[in-house]
């Protein structure tokens, strides 16, 4: 499944840089003692921090590129910005293609020709984050933004990174301590290698949805009929089709899989029906050109059942996109309660429902306060906004089970996702010192669980990596 030798989980557990726990040892470092009193005590954020940056991380979903696309054509802190979340701030503040530096100028020009824009969304979360994860990696001094000055020496520093073929390892696990990140390879539909150790694949099942038909393929080129011919396997009709699910998730478990992955919230509602096995038969025997628009819906609601049905039969999780949808400012059927009655459906089957249903991050606390097998996902969230973050964490920690909670960057470069991790530190940090500073709303033993909990515990537990 990967061309890197993968981590044993259950040998040894990763550590800062340079360190290594045997078998035996416990996942995370031991919490800070807290301090007797009349001791002087740093600031409950500060002490949080520094757990934090002790505990090994599982990182729920990334989206980082192969290095062969990395090292394609030039890379400086602008095409950064371009291949990130912060193109989309930067097209709503009204850039257009045209308005991108030429390729070919210095870094000094490319940045003045880049600046006007930038000053037009330095302020999102998206850009801050991405400065974060420059400070972490190349070692940007933390006091100093990205400009004229510093662009040509952090453009020398972002190439020689891109040369290194231990990149994600060296980025990820030894400058981030994320121990394991599951990557959603869209760009390589089943295939499911990663680069470094620190990298798992999740298989994404948009096509088995959206494509049942020949000739059909998803928004990522993915078409079921062409890799059941790559598989040798025959197409007969409904039932087969049918079949043809079940047997790729189980091809994907036998390579080491541990998670599905559904962005299916970008092609249609997220609201499936429930479809009797006889009615969407009937509907794929009329074929894709007969179907009006309700009975493609129909029909692709019955084989969401079918892969949920195929990933509890396998005990893999689902990973399930809510809510904002990036670059568009429709997120109309996205809204996580719409998947009530598939959840309902498969009380057996898990549900890891991403980005906090942002901006329905309400329902979607009902929804893992009520369901035993729905799971919280803050990927992507703290890099949308820390504020919001913040705030909704403090009402998920009063209404969710504690291990139901979990964090992903969500990101396409690993300065992202490592800015991505640097925001959700602060964030937690943050909500865990007014909850115990402030509110005085728990103690610190089930703050420092929380904290642990977020960053690797719960996702060891959901998927299986301790």
């Amino acid at each position: 499944m990967q061309r890197g030798r993968r981590c044993q989980l259950a040998n040894r557990v990763l550590t800062l840089p340079g360190r290594c726990t045997e078998a035996g040892a416990p996942n995370r470092q031991p919490q800070a003692p807290r301090p007797h009193p009349g001791e002087c005590a740093m600031p409950d954020s500060t002490r949080f921090r520094e757990i934090l940056d002790r505990t090994f991380v599982i990182d729920t979903h990334e989206h980082i590129r192969p290095l062969e696309k990395l090292r394609e054509g030039p890379w400086d802190f602008i095409e950064l910005c371009r291949g990130s979340y912060v193109a989309a701030d930067l097209r709503s503040a009204g850039m257009t293609e045209q308005d991108w530096p030429d390729a070919d100028a210095t870094p000094e020009d490319r940045w003045r020709a880049f600046e006007p824009w930038a000053r037009r969304v330095r302020n999102t979360a998206y850009y801050q984050s991405l400065v974060m994860g420059c400070h972490k990696l190349h070692g940007l001094p933390e006091q100093d933004d990205v400009n004229a000055f510093s662009m040509p020496a952090l453009t020398e520093a972002m190439e020689r990174m891109r040369r290194r073929d231990d990149l994600y390892d060296y980025a990820l696990t030894g400058i981030g301590g994320i121990q394991v990140a599951l990557q959603d390879p869209h760009w390589q539909p089943f295939c499911w290698e990663t680069e470094g150790d620190v990298l798992r694949a999740v298989f994404r099942i948009n096509c088995f949805v959206m494509a049942p038909f020949p000739g059909q393929a998803d928004h990522n080129a993915a078409a079921p009929h062409a890799f059941a011919t790559a598989m040798d396997y025959e197409i007969t009709g409904f039932d087969s089709y049918r079949e043809l699910i079940g047997r790729a998730i189980e091809k994907y478990k036998q390579a080491g899989g541990i998670a599905l992955k559904s962005s299916l919230a970008y092609d249609r509602t997220l609201e499936f029906g429930d479809v009797s096995r006889d009615d969407a038969a009937r509907l794929y025997a009329r074929g894709a050109d007969a179907l009006d628009a309700a009975e493609a819906k129909a029909l692709q609601d019955y084989l969401m059942h079918a892969v949920v049905e195929a990933a509890e039969a396998h005990g893999l999780p689902i990973q399930i996109h809510t809510g904002i949808r990036a670059g568009s400012g429709d997120c109309r059927g996205a809204n996580p309660s719409l998947l009530t009655g598939l959840i309902a459906a498969h009380p057996n089957a898990r549900f890891d429902l991403f980005h906090g249903g942002y901006p329905y991050a309400t329902e979607l606390s009902v929804m893992a306060k009520g369901f035993p097998n729905v799971y919280l996902d803050l990927c992507w969230l703290p890099i949308i906004s820390p504020s919001v973050t913040v705030r909704m964490l403090h009402e998920w920690l009063e209404t969710v089970p504690v291990t139901k909670l979990l964090w992903g960057g969500d990101c396409g470069s690993v300065e992202a996702s490592l800015g991505a991790l640097e925001m959700a530190k602060r964030v937690i940090s943050r909500t865990l010192a007014e909850k115990t500073e402030l509110e005085r709303y728990f103690s610190h033993d089930t703050a420092v669980d929380v904290a642990t909990g977020i960053l690797h515990d719960n996702a060891a537990r959901l998927f299986g990596l301790s």
